[in-house]
């Protein structure tokens, strides 16, 4: 039995952010090398979370923690490096 990733990867989007759409096209091309689960949070269906996130997003969570934002991974050079960074770390402690 395969072991269950203990990495989580959430990502804010909204819909028509081409930045959103990059960084989840750039974390579903990387779970065939790494293991982690990966979801996709839209902030138009959460009143809240479009308060606090319409201008920021992307924004790309791990475990919980926000990690980069869209001024961070805005280069798709930048996001692709950084995104596959966070998926082969084995703690959240070594990207810092």
């Amino acid at each position: 039995m395969a072991e269950k990733p203990n990495l989580s990867i959430t990502v804010i989007s909204k819909k028509g952010c081409h930045l959103c759409e990059q960084a989840i096209e750039v974390l579903e091309s990387l779970k065939a090398k790494y293991a982690f689960d990966l979801s996709i949070i839209n902030i138009e269906a959460e009143p809240v979370l479009f308060d606090e996130y319409w201008i920021k997003v992307p924004v790309i969570k791990a475990n919980g923690v926000n990690v980069y934002e869209a001024e961070d991974i805005a280069l798709l050079s930048d996001c692709k490096a950084k995104l596959e960074k966070l998926v082969s770390t084995e703690t959240l402690d070594a990207l810092h």
